[in-house]
């Protein structure tokens, strides 16, 4: 280390020109552009939505995308790779995720006509679950006057207020089932 000798009169203007400056706050640039635009454009991109795609959403479209008989076997799961190319992941049970690959370009030709062209390069299918499709249940019918008049008159007998509701509920529930 180089030691500098100053005088006594140097020594005093250097310590108040540093009495001066140190409490003067520090210069700071302007923010960046970005970090000012973000601001804005994230409340937005919370409200519209964002330009870009993702599982969640592309799953909204996904029966208008790539047709009803492959919706019903499959959904999206999650994007990975980058801007050079994208791999959209699906799930699908056991034999069908074979068929799924065996159609994968006519399907990725529907999603970057969707997305954007060349927004996706590849699929690839993880085998799950068969899940059991529920049936749709009708509603069930009420009942005829006639078999409304026969459960009463069966349930005139009881006294007990909770084993008649029981009870009528019971018969409710048989007479409606077809």
């Amino acid at each position: 280390m180089l030691s500098v000798s100053l005088s006594r009169k140097d020594k005093q203007t250097l310590n108040t020109w540093l009495e001066q400056k140190r409490g003067k706050p520090q210069y700071r640039p302007a923010p960046k552009a970005g970090a000012a635009v973000n601001k804005v454009l994230r409340p937005l991109s919370k409200k519209f939505g964002s330009g870009g795609a993702s599982a969640a959403s592309l799953s909204k479209h996904w029966p208008d995308i790539v047709g009803t008989r492959w919706a019903r076997i499959s959904k999206p799961v999650k994007f990975t790779g980058g801007k050079e190319g994208r791999t959209l992941i699906i799930a699908a049970p056991g034999a069908a995720a074979t068929l799924i690959m065996s159609a994968s370009g006519p399907i990725i030709e529907r999603l970057n006509g969707h997305l954007g062209e060349g927004y996706i390069h590849r699929i690839r299918v993880i085998q799950t679950k068969m899940r059991a499709e529920s049936k749709p249940t009708m509603p069930k019918r009420g009942l005829s006057p006639r078999e409304e008049i026969q459960l009463q008159e069966g349930l005139s007998k009881i006294e007990n207020n909770s084993l008649k509701q029981a009870l009528e509920k019971l018969g409710r529930g048989v007479l409606t089932d077809d």
